[in-house]
């Protein structure tokens, strides 16, 4: 008899991606088998499609959650049925980095959608201690935000965002207004957004926005003056790829504050080191999120789920869209083209 299958989105090249039958997934000892039921497309999805750094044959998609549905030998715990965020990381779990739960920096970190099966599947296998449960009324495709929140929690850790504090964020794409979202649930004071098309504006102001810019305020010379008038303490950049907003954040930040850097650079940057110095900055790189080895307390990824969850309303409007998995090579489609409304697209397996 022929092994039970599955639908998973398998790449096949560059802007290659097709829907295929695999067989379901067994899990491992110390493994749970996770029925996704929905699965976010990131930005660094895109990145990595159109540039052909998915190898053929990935199923990606990291920004999962879904139902436990099976249970590996010696897991204990997790029930099948459970809803839960999955924590996309492998790591060796014994280098020095491990032991002081910053997993995703060990040297032998793999992540899931990228260098094992990821979410865009009806089915992923995952580790057991990756699992973080969220309440099980708790709407599938919002609970699917719980990764890249996670990110930009780490990221306002990693630039030691302090209660009453200014914020800039840079860049208004789902990463940047869920930086917003976070920034006001950790305490910060104001929070600033540069956005480009309105529907951005809008949301973020609804998330806690207390300003929002334009493209013409958000030139370094114009953020030099702003942060002249009113000093913003912490910038994070969410934006990457080949933006030149290493150097705007550098004009923002005030004299001794913080730059916090989550968007991926995809390759070399410019960056005019000169005002950073003067300023005695910090410039903080930030790489997914931290994760205690024993337990789950104050993991960024607990943290992410709690403000998921106390801020589901306004979050609903950041998924504009819902694509079938049947339909992949649509939901990476919509998702590319911000200019027509569109702020997050879930894949529902």
């Amino acid at each position: 008899m022929s092994p039970p299958t599955m639908q998973a989105a398998v790449t096949r090249g560059k802007h290659q991606i097709e829907v295929e039958r695999l067989p379901i997934p067994e899990p491992g000892p110390g493994e749970v088998r996770v029925r996704v039921r929905a699965c976010g497309v990131c930005g660094t999805d895109l990145h990595l499609f159109g540039s052909g750094f998915f190898a053929p044959g990935t199923t990606p998609g990291h920004e999962m959650a879904g139902e436990v549905d099976a249970l590996g030998d010696g897991v204990e715990g997790p029930k099948p049925g459970d809803l839960v965020a999955v924590e996309p990381l492998h790591s060796c779990g014994t280098c020095r980095t491990c032991r002081q739960g910053l997993d995703a920096i060990c040297r032998e970190t793999q992540v899931h959608g990228i260098h094992r099966p990821g979410g865009f599947a009806e089915y992923v296998t995952v580790p057991a201690r990756r699992l973080f449960p969220v309440p099980p009324t708790l709407d599938p495709a919002l609970a699917a935000l719980t990764e890249p929140m996670a990110v930009v929690v780490h990221g306002l850790r990693r630039g030691a965002l302090s209660p009453g504090q200014r914020v800039l964020v840079l860049g208004a794409g789902s990463v940047g207004l869920l930086a917003v979202a976070a920034a006001r649930a950790l305490g910060a004071g104001e929070v600033w957004l540069t956005a480009r098309h309105p529907h951005q504006a809008k949301l973020g102001e609804h998330l806690g926005a207390t300003r929002v810019l334009t493209e013409a305020e958000a030139s370094a010379a114009e953020l030099d003056r702003l942060g002249r008038e009113a000093p913003i303490d912490l910038v994070v950049e969410t934006v990457g790829g080949d933006a030149d907003t290493l150097n705007a954040a550098a004009a923002a930040v005030c004299p001794g504050g913080t730059v916090s850097v989550v968007g991926i650079f995809m390759g070399p940057v410019t960056l005019h080191a000169l005002p950073l110095l003067m300023k005695e900055s910090t410039l903080a790189w930030s790489n997914c999120y931290a994760h205690p080895h024993e337990g789950h307390a104050g993991a960024d990824f607990e943290t992410a789920v709690e403000i998921v969850a106390a801020r589901r309303d306004a979050l609903a409007e950041m998924n504009t869209h819902g694509v079938p998995l049947d339909e992949i090579e649509r939901a990476f489609a919509v998702a590319s083209d911000k200019k027509g409304g569109t702020v997050k697209v879930t894949v529902l397996p």
